[in-house]
């Protein structure tokens, strides 16, 4: 009876192990970590552990496994708020934005959340849908007025439909002022103000994005080319060499420093700088479309 009773408890006190250890390697972001920890098949498990799961195969490009997994937790907790939430956020990662709005849309019916129409208004940008996007983002700050997230997409709204400068500059300072020190706003504020000839203030920006995320390519791609602009050359060589070292895949940060050192008298490094302009040019694009919603409104393709 002892033998039989340790196999039936077995299960219920190794799974929040598992759980936790899979947590863990979630918030190292350590893809060995996840890969050891994920030894159960993507729809087995409890809902929390399938949760954790989830997250885990987006973190290691496994987009199938990761909807599957929130998919059978669902199935323990089919009404659960939090788990429809994250599997609209799991469909957006993978690309189905149809899907991800009808699992928000089930979510609302648990809970009407400023979040819940954020979620809609993203899967609708991505969709590039972006009346109904702004609809949406609207929404979620008539509910609860500190979603910054929903702020922010409204300036990027603002200067996709109607190239409303001073629209998205207010939505941008509301976000900002909510969480000052975030440098994907910091970023995208300063490449706004920068293609309205405000370089100083395109500069103070762009130099706080630089001090919250050092590891940014775009930062320092886009720092890169302010300094050419304001003829700043040794400055400008400094961050678009970073950028190109953080992505190398990064074309246009190429295509600006060929013309850098052109300008500083090193027509062998422009001639580098071109060739990999030519070779990753048709590679250029952001990773994270979701992460990085606001960079193609601003992006030319040579960087220009």
């Amino acid at each position: 009876m002892t033998g039989l009773l340790f196999l039936l408890l077995l299960p219920a006190s190794t799974e929040p192990d598992a759980t936790k250890r899979l947590t863990q390697c979630i918030e190292s972001r350590d893809k060995s970590c996840l890969t050891n920890a994920l030894k159960s098949p993507p729809g087995h498990g409890s809902a929390e552990y399938l949760s954790a799961a989830a997250d885990a195969y987006l973190m290691l490009g496994r987009n199938e496994d990761a909807m599957t997994a929130i998919g059978a937790a669902l199935k323990t907790k089919p009404h659960d708020y939090d788990l429809l939430m994250q599997q609209g956020r799991t469909y957006q990662r993978c690309g189905e934005q149809v899907q991800a709005i009808q699992s928000f849309l089930l979510a609302a019916k648990a809970k009407q959340s400023s979040d819940v129409f954020y979620g809609i208004g993203m899967s609708f940008f991505l969709l590039h849908e972006h009346e109904r996007a702004g609809q949406h983002f609207a929404h979620a700050v008539q509910l609860d007025e500190k979603n910054h997230k929903a702020e922010f997409m409204l300036g990027v709204i603002d200067i996709l439909k109607d190239n409303n400068e001073a629209g998205a500059k207010a939505h941008f300072e509301r976000a900002l002022a909510m969480d000052p020190g975030n440098p994907h706003y910091l970023l995208h504020y300063g490449i706004l103000l920068m293609e309205h000839n405000d370089r100083e203030g395109a500069a103070k920006m762009l130099e706080k994005a630089a001090k919250s995320d050092p590891a940014n390519p775009l930062v320092h791609f886009n720092l890169g080319r302010l300094c050419r602009q304001m003829g700043d050359m040794p400055r400008a060589r400094t961050e678009l060499e970073a950028a190109v070292r953080l992505r190398p895949e990064l074309a246009r940060a190429h295509y600006q420093l060929a013309a850098v050192y052109r300008e500083l008298g090193e027509p062998a490094k422009a001639k580098r700088a071109t060739e990999q302009f030519l070779k990753f040019k048709d590679q250029d694009q952001d990773n994270d479309p979701i992460g990085n919603p606001a960079s193609q409104v601003f992006k030319d393709p040579k960087g220009r």
